[in-house]
């Protein structure tokens, strides 16, 4: 019997080694197959049509095939105005909530993180470059909108001086355009407050009415490297520095 149980163990050996041969599936590795991990998190209320929505967008923008891109998270977000807090650098967004979703889509290492509504109707994707741009004779300048009237006012401050400013009523008609003149000296004093209450901390920060207000403005402030947006019934409540640069704003106007 002693004999004959290194044969068995000998025909054992043999015939997973013929098996392995077959398979292609290395012998030491036949009963150890890693299994596959995944490191997605998705809300259980994620719905399947945005999923196909998002990456469809993205293929259209980037090339990569649909079935190439995967979601690797989605998480519910209430968003704090109607351009889902992913303006434009010369957009007025609407205040209110929007709820919605963060979603982000990978190819390999690279990743994209999209901003939508509940629905898909509306989304935005971040970019890496969300740099502010103004022509270069142009030193600062401000956009409000809402109201009852709806109202629109742009007053912008160049370079040699000049301040302009265009109302545009509801339906686009504008009202003629009002310009007057401050000195150069006056220019570089307010170029100095911005520097000096650093106007650049507070670039692509938003600051919302309160939940259930009504007839106010949004306003859009901007400089060659920054913008910020707020309501104006909450001016009282913002920073002390960027209440600082307003005032003087004002004052120049």
């Amino acid at each position: 019997m002693r004999s004959q149980l290194p044969l068995k163990l000998i025909s054992s050996i043999a015939l997973i080694s013929a098996l392995s041969l077959m398979t292609g599936i290395p012998l030491l590795q036949a009963s150890a197959a890693p299994s596959r991990s995944t490191t997605e998190v998705l809300d259980y209320a994620y719905p399947k049509s945005l999923n196909w929505q998002v990456r469809r967008d993205l293929s259209r923008r980037v090339g990569i095939p649909t079935k190439d891109l995967r979601v690797v998270e989605a998480q519910r977000q209430t968003w704090r105005d109607a351009c889902l807090e992913l303006a434009a650098p010369d957009e007025l967004c609407a205040q209110q909530l929007v709820e919605g979703w963060r979603v982000v889509v990978a190819h390999g290492q690279q990743t994209w993180t999209y901003h939508t509504d509940a629905q898909g109707r509306s989304m935005r994707v971040e970019s890496a470059d969300r740099a502010v741009t103004l022509p270069r004779n142009v030193v600062f300048r401000s956009q409000s909108s809402g109201g009852f009237a709806g109202q629109t006012y742009e007053t912008i401050l160049f370079t040699d001086g000049r301040v302009q400013q265009k109302i545009t009523f509801v339906g686009g008609k504008n009202a003629p355009v009002r310009s007057w003149r401050i000195s150069r000296e006056k220019v570089r004093e307010f170029q100095a407050l911005l520097d000096r209450e650093q106007f650049q901390t507070f670039n692509q920060q938003t600051f919302p009415a309160t939940p259930g207000a009504a007839d106010f403005f949004i306003v859009r402030l901007t400089s060659p490297n920054s913008s910020v947006e707020y309501a104006d019934i909450e001016q009282a409540k913002l920073p002390r520095s960027l209440k600082t640069i307003i005032q003087a704003w004002d004052s120049l106007r």
